[in-house]
């Protein structure tokens, strides 16, 4: 059984590139961007206001509107349940404000399951949260890139091979401080010893 989960989600998507063997979820009106790219949903879920019909088959979940979760948690519980733990997440930024903070918020809770998410911009835009660890960058990638805090004190901040580097810094929730780095060419490195970061960057 594959690990690895890849979500589309209502928002904008680009080009999709789904892993070998990932288990596919389509969240609500991502079941029309697969349908555009060709992809072949494992399970399909959500309560269908942005898709604009219950879809037909055994592999439909269907949910309430007036519900706690968005659609896209809802894909992430059916995966956890699965026993995924690495997850790609499609449409899931620069839609309704709220939404993509609701998927900012999910990658913390992914952080604090042991599982890891990348939400993936149409623009290439892709964010990801660490949790007391440290995430290695190729040296082919170029622009920015921006790392902050998801709890209110992240301790032991390490950055190296970027523009600007820090070791054993502490950031908090409430600074700007981790804006406006860039890839310089290296094999990049951004860890944590005790908290949440989340990193920005584009490939």
């Amino acid at each position: 059984m594959s690990k690895h989960c890849t979500i589309l989600c209502a928002g904008e998507i680009g080009k999709i590139a789904v892993p070998d063997g990932s288990f596919v979820i389509c969240a609500d009106g991502g079941l029309a961007h697969a349908k555009k790219a060709g992809v072949e949903p494992d399970l399909i879920v959500g309560d269908f206001d942005s898709f604009g019909q219950i879809p037909d088959g055994e592999n439909v979940r269907v949910h309430p509107v007036a519900k706690d979760e968005t659609d896209s948690f809802l894909a992430v519980d059916y995966a956890l349940e699965r026993g995924c733990t690495d997850f790609l997440i499609y449409g899931g930024l620069g839609g309704r404000f709220d939404h993509t903070l609701a998927n900012v918020q999910l990658l913390r809770r992914l952080c604090l399951c042991g599982c890891r998410g990348t939400l993936v911009g149409a623009d290439g835009t892709r964010v990801t949260a660490i949790y007391n660890e440290t995430r290695t960058f190729s040296p082919a990638l170029t622009g920015s890139v921006g790392v902050f805090s998801l709890t209110p004190e992240s301790r032991g901040v390490t950055i190296k091979n970027l523009q600007f580097e820090a070791e054993n810094v502490t950031l908090n929730d409430h600074t700007s401080l981790g804006a406006s780095n860039a890839f310089c060419g290296k094999p990049a490195k951004i860890g944590v010893a005790d908290g949440i970061l989340l990193i920005t960057w584009k490939e």
